[in-house]
């Protein structure tokens, strides 16, 4: 007797699971996800302009990148006390070993709330200068349930102090 055969799912058949919203445009792209505004554009023939959506990994890509900009309880008076992270805490830190532990520590703490990753398979929290200057660089790879790839996103993070 041999085991059914379970369908490899893809990044089209969980899209429903990722959800949709509303597609941010960000000024610097790249990965750097700051200053975003609703992307907007016309659609097919018409002349009319819409916004866009996002869904699939795209929502969630932008969904973990919203996650991690947001100081945890920010959202609280909007019910959701436990969204966002604590790393922005530490702006004004040095950039050595202890704060970059504790940035990953509160990356991972604010992703453990998101129910469509799985299962974080690399963190990492670097200084992208040598010496050490005000930003690192939030490497992540992470399993996405249903997904058999992993997601890779790296986020830079500033310490420095904006007036």
């Amino acid at each position: 007797m041999t085991a059914p055969r379970i369908p490899q799912r893809t990044v089209g058949s969980v899209a429903p699971f990722m959800g949709r919203d509303l597609r941010l445009d960000y000024t610097f792209g790249g990965g750097f996800f700051e200053d975003a505004d609703l992307a907007s554009g016309r659609t097919g023939r018409s002349a009319a302009t819409d916004l866009h959506v996002a869904d699939g990994i795209d929502n969630l890509t932008q969904a973990i990148a919203n996650r991690l900009k947001t100081r945890k309880g920010e959202l609280a008076a909007l019910g959701h006390p436990d969204y966002g992270s604590r790393h922005h805490e530490l702006i004004g830190e040095p950039n050595v070993e202890r704060t970059r532990d504790l940035i990953k520590l509160y990356v991972l703490q604010a992703l453990r709330h998101e129910p469509r990753i799985e299962r974080v398979l690399r963190a990492v929290v670097a200084a992208e200068h040598a010496p050490p200057r005000e930003s690192v660089r939030i490497e992540l790879d992470v399993r996405v349930t249903g997904v058999a790839t992993p997601l890779n996103l790296v986020i830079p993070f500033s310490l420095e102090v904006s007036l």
